[in-house]
């Protein structure tokens, strides 16, 4: 649990119903972080859109995996939490075996001490969480638009105590918008099942052919998530809130090839709108206005929730991804769809093999660069001969 608040603190919170009991003990440093979130929105010209996890930030967290450590600042003066970062571990594939690794998240520094020396000494006690507890390799993302923290992170400063930032691979998030004209939408052309697979939602007797599904493609897939069981409220373990039933499955005959999830985070993790440059938000106006025959927009006004599921996880058969990954992503929007959401999103490394299939959609782009972070002593990972899956957009 915590120690007493100093200027930089390390502080390790688990996902399990032990380390939850103390949520209530935790209120307010979980609000303060959600205040920070806020603090540290990106500017935005077009669109702005603020990542809040209402009610609870430590509820939110189960998502990034079941182990977090916390690096909190607060200098001297200041009421509340000014800066924060976290490595939360999970368990992923590497060289085809399934072992815990780490995700560097919810790096936020307040205005007030951006350029300072809290960057230096944050990334300090982050080195000994590396020391502490070491994992094979520890990944984290960066919008690749966002010029200045790439510029800060990616130079090598020699004897300086910062990591080293070593791109791995760009990661594309497609934001499929879901109302648009014609029945076919959001598929681009009229396209057709193979005949040898069909595909429908899973059910609790389709688990052991799930988990060896998602073992397969993770021995030959960099980085691919690990599923392996359901948890007592009936979700998916590392998956809170997605059930078996909320995930597709493609057949070949009676064997699984593929599958993935039509997950709905928006309980414990929201997108709203901040800001709307004025063409869009007097369309937005607009189309509100013809409601009545144009439909619901997918786009809500300032302050307004946007309404999105999550594709994924997912997994396809090794050698089979480019027939079978088409036919997912097809039936995961028609489910979405279904469910009312408004937009989908659907993440996938660009060396992924099947990348092509994202195509058959229209869609948003919004491209990352996933960086594996290290110091010298700690070592790296080598990602060389196999495929890469890298990270699951739910835990992004």
């Amino acid at each position: 649990m915590r120690k007493s608040p100093g200027p930089v603190e390390k502080f390790t919170f688990a996902s399990d119903l032990a380390d939850a009991a103390f949520l209530p003990e935790l209120a307010s440093l979980d609000a303060q972080i959600r205040d920070l979130g806020r603090i540290c929105q990106m500017p935005a010209s077009f669109i702005g859109l603020d990542y809040q996890t209402e009610p609870s930030f430590f509820t939110a967290l189960q998502a990034f995996g079941n182990l977090h450590d916390l690096v909190l600042i607060q200098p001297r003066g200041f009421a509340a939490l000014a800066g924060l970062g976290i490595r939360s571990v999970r368990r992923a594939y590497l060289s085809g075996q399934s072992v815990d690794i780490g995700y560097l998240h919810h790096l936020r520094f307040h205005p007030d001490i951006r350029g300072g020396s809290f960057l230096l000494r944050g990334y300090r006690a982050f080195r000994e969480v590396f020391a502490d507890r070491p994992l094979p390799v520890t990944l984290t993302s960066i919008l690749e638009e966002n010029h200045y923290a790439r510029q800060l992170l990616e130079a090598e400063r020699a004897g300086g105590g910062m990591p080293v930032y070593q791109p791995v691979s760009r990661y594309l998030t497609a934001l499929i918008p879901l109302s648009g004209p014609g029945r076919r939408w959001p598929q681009k052309y009229r396209s057709q099942q193979p005949g040898t697979l069909s595909h429908r939602m899973l059910q609790n007797s389709d688990l052991s052919s799930l988990v060896a599904l998602f073992e397969r493609a993770g021995r030959c897939n960099e980085g691919a998530p690990c599923l392996d069981q359901l948890e007592p409220d009936g979700s998916l373990r590392g998956f809170p809130g997605l059930r078996i039933d909320d995930m597709i499955g493609v057949f070949a005959g009676d064997e699984l090839v593929g599958a993935i999830g039509v997950w709905n985070q928006q309980q414990y993790r929201q997108i709203v709108v901040h800001h709307l440059c004025q063409p869009l938000a007097l369309a937005q106006k607009f189309w509100q206005s013809v409601e009545f025959m144009a439909g619901r927009c997918p786009v809500p006004g300032i302050g307004g929730q946007v309404d999105f599921v999550l594709l994924d996880p997912w997994a396809a058969e090794p050698g089979l991804e480019s027939m079978v990954m088409p036919v997912l992503i097809r039936a995961a929007c028609e489910e979405a769809k279904k469910r009312g959401a408004m937009f989908a999103a659907m993440g996938m490394a660009e060396k992924f093999p099947a990348l092509a299939a994202l195509n058959t959609v229209f869609f948003l782009p919004y491209w990352s660069i996933i960086y594996q972070v290290f110091w010298p002593e700690t070592g790296k990972y080598e990602f060389a001969g196999r495929p890469q899956h890298l990270a699951n957009l739910g835990a992004l």
